[in-house]
């Protein structure tokens, strides 16, 4: 049984999680401050559906076989490199593009809705650390996975408001940048930043 201390605990701990920058940030931040906050709204509407794939696969106790069948976890692993890699060397591409071309970039991955869905499930280190952390807080029991599936709600509840937040402030900013080069390099700094957390899952071993 949950207690409030653990609740608390699990609370500050998705708090970290969540502030921790990762493509999740980079999505939301790009859409929004390229195509708007509907773009960036759209985003995380994916990224909050990834979420709810975490909490099915939770609730049906499929999430531990990430851990104990390496070669899936592998296989979506090398999957969510290689998506992270594509949507970063776009970027990068339509950074040093004229500007009329450079508002296409983010749309080569597919829509913003998909990219927030497909880089939250493709990125195994997630469900790693769910799979890590969450029975030092349910434990083992018959409830362990319903009380699970709340703590990841938790998570991505509190990602859906600070991703709104950061949504809101790049929209902002991507107004001011939108007729200067402030935005191609705002793309290109993205675009190096995909292809840093592509090299980083790509090197994340197995726990």
């Amino acid at each position: 049984m949950l207690t409030l201390e653990a609740l608390l605990a699990w609370t500050v701990l998705s708090i970290g999680l969540v502030l921790l920058p990762g493509p999740d940030t980079l999505l939301v931040a790009g859409h929004a401050a390229r195509r708007g906050l509907k773009a960036g709204m759209a985003a995380i509407g994916g990224i909050q559906l990834g979420g709810l794939f975490y909490m099915a696969l939770c609730g049906f106790g499929f999430l531990s076989v990430l851990n104990a069948v390496p070669g899936v976890f592998m296989a979506v692993k090398v999957a969510g490199a290689i998506y992270l890699a594509w949507l970063g060397i776009a970027m990068l591409r339509g950074a040093i593009r004229p500007a009329p071309t450079a508002s296409d970039v983010l749309r080569l991955g597919g829509s913003p809705f998909t990219q927030g869905f497909f880089s939250t499930v493709l990125n195994p280190k997630v469900a790693i650390f769910f799979l890590a952390a969450l029975p030092q807080f349910v434990g083992t029991g018959p409830d362990a996975p319903w009380q699970g599936m709340l703590l990841i709600a938790i998570v991505y509840g509190l990602g859906f408001f600070w991703c709104a937040l950061l949504a809101a402030l790049a929209t902002h900013a991507g107004r001011k940048a939108a007729q200067s080069s402030a935005m191609r390099w705002f793309e290109g700094a993205m675009g190096a930043g995909f292809l840093g957390l592509a090299g980083r899952l790509a090197l994340a071993r197995n726990v």
